[in-house]
């Protein structure tokens, strides 16, 4: 496929600031340096006219190139590594350099409308099918222009190091407590996630000399985040409904600033005085009251809203269709921020979460009266005849909702149903598949209730018998066809083979092939 070469300029533009893209050992860029070349001669210049350049008409360019210098971020403790790159306006070409054999140099060209690429012979591949195509789907890309840049309010470099010196200090000490409490959330992706949370407040704090004389976070979960908080010397606590596992193994310190106490919007109180920035860290229906609690309480507030509730703790109702369900929820809350009085800033944080649109709340734009404040919560909660004495809050009690509430003979007409219209989608009794929306079709209502209310939906059953079922792509459910385990995965037999029981052609595999019990 061709490139226009103004096309070609916007992929380039995109790569200066996203190695990282390229190499999952980087965390990211840092432009050091920006020259351009003007009248055969080098003079300083700026990140801003680089960006203005590339994306000029070329015959309205009035230099011949851009000479960087910058340095990449590693993720792993080890030294930054700093690199050159030269933008060639007359040649249409980007060379990148790099002070270190273990990166790779390259050279990209613009020519006939075609990249060439070339670079050493060590790893011809990664130029074909990492670079190139990378490049490719970024020159034809639709660049959002009103897209917040991750991590655009702190110092990426201090932000970085700071995360590889917590998860040095931390993780493996963390991950002890997650085995001893034999949590079954996934400790990784919570470990991981909180330290860069801590990271990225710590960093934001100091950045706007708004270090808290304590912090509060609400719905704290299993008070991670507060215990890595107080660890590094900042004081703060955590309230959650329910007292979690992992509670009873932190230290005395950070045990006794753990707090199991309902957030009720409406009556809620802070133990403590010296409480002066509010914590929202993906904590669910009190996502959108967090601001207004902050607006109450005189407080700053940092808030990653998830999941999308009203104030009301209804489900969130659309307001703007034409943006993704989760964008449409964050304008929503920064809305009801700004009706709270507080100048917002945004920022993209880098966690392992697809929802990571931060909302920050460091000061009052204008000064709202109580009265004001609680008129505009009551026009919200009285807009869907919901009420104060409404508010909709989680119960004490975690609901189990895996299928494991259903009775197993429900469970194993339901599976035996659907693998029966899989079986009979295609001559090819291993080869069926359907979309999603064939198979809820042909299940009753009751049977449709049945799954909601318990598991979630059809997607979770299906899930869970990753034994019969598998997802092709798209919203496609297919037949799984039996392999044998490798060595890693053999398991005690204790289930009988479904294949052996239910296919026509029985079980492909032999007796000693199996996991399951023939």
């Amino acid at each position: 496929m061709s490139l226009e070469e103004a096309q070609f300029w916007q992929g380039i533009g995109i790569l200066i600031k996203n190695y990282h893209a390229l190499n999952k050992k980087i965390f990211g860029v840092v432009i050091t340096a920006v020259e351009k070349l003007q009248d055969s001669r080098l003079c300083d210049s700026s990140e801003e006219e680089l960006t203005r350049c590339l994306k000029e008409e070329p015959n309205k360019r009035t230099c011949g190139g851009f000479k960087l210098g910058f340095k990449l971020l590693p993720k792993k403790l080890s030294d930054n590594i700093l690199g050159t790159g030269t933008v060639d306006f007359v040649n249409c070409s980007y060379k990148c350099e790099f002070a270190s054999n273990n990166i790779e140099d390259f050279h990209v060209r613009f020519l006939n409308g075609q990249l060439v690429l070339a670079g050493s012979e060590k790893n011809p591949n990664w130029l074909e099918f990492v670079l190139k195509p990378k490049l490719m789907n970024w020159s034809q890309s639709q660049q959002e222009e009103s897209k917040v840049k991750s991590l655009s309010l702190v110092s990426e470099e201090k932000y970085n190091d700071l995360y590889k010196k917590l998860k040095e200090k931390h993780a493996q000490r963390l991950l002890q407590y997650w085995k001893t409490a034999q949590e079954s959330t996934d400790p990784l992706k919570f470990i991981y996630e909180d330290l860069a949370i801590a990271a990225y407040l710590i960093i934001l704090w100091s950045h706007t000399q708004s270090e808290p004389q304590a912090f509060a976070d609400l719905g704290c979960g299993n008070g991670l985040l507060v215990h890595v908080l107080n660890a590094e010397g900042y004081k703060g606590y955590g309230y959650d409904i329910r007292k979690r596992k992992l509670w009873s193994l932190y230290p005395e310190d950070t045990k006794s600033s753990l707090i199991e106490k309902t957030v009720e919007p409406n009556n809620f109180r802070l133990d403590f005085p010296e409480i002066d920035w509010l914590i929202g860290n993906h904590s669910d229906e009190l996502s959108p009251w967090l601001p207004v609690l902050a607006g109450r309480l005189n407080c700053s507030f940092f808030l990653l809203p998830c999941c999308p509730f009203e104030l009301s703790g209804a489900k969130f109702q659309r307001r703007n269709t034409g943006i993704s369900a989760y964008q449409d929820f964050f304008h929503y809350v920064k809305r009801v921020s700004q009706e709270c009085g507080f100048e917002i800033l945004e920022d993209r944080l880098k966690i392992p979460s697809t929802k990571r649109l931060a909302l920050i709340g460091l000061k009052k734009t204008k000064t709202r009266s109580r009265e004001e404040l609680e008129c505009f919560v009551q026009e919200e909660l009285t807009k869907y005849k919901t009420g104060e004495s409404q508010i909709k809050l989680r119960g004490k009690e975690e609901l189990v909702r895996n299928c494991t509430q259903i009775q197993k003979p429900i469970i194993d007409s339901l599976v035996l149903k659907i693998f029966k219209q899989l079986l009979a989608s295609q001559d090819d009794m291993w080869s069926g598949r359907l979309p999603m929306r064939n198979i809820a079709q042909s299940l009753t209502k009751d049977e449709l209730r049945n799954i909601k209310s318990e598991c979630g939906g059809i997607k979770t059953l299906l899930r869970n018998k990753h034994e019969v079922f598998e997802f092709c792509g798209g919203d496609l459910v297919g037949i799984r066809r039996p392999k044998p385990p490798t060595a890693s995965q053999l398991t005690k037999r204790k289930r009988n083979c479904f294949f052996k029981l239910h296919h026509p052609l029985s079980c492909p595999l032999s007796d000693s092939e199996c996991s399951f019990i023939h």
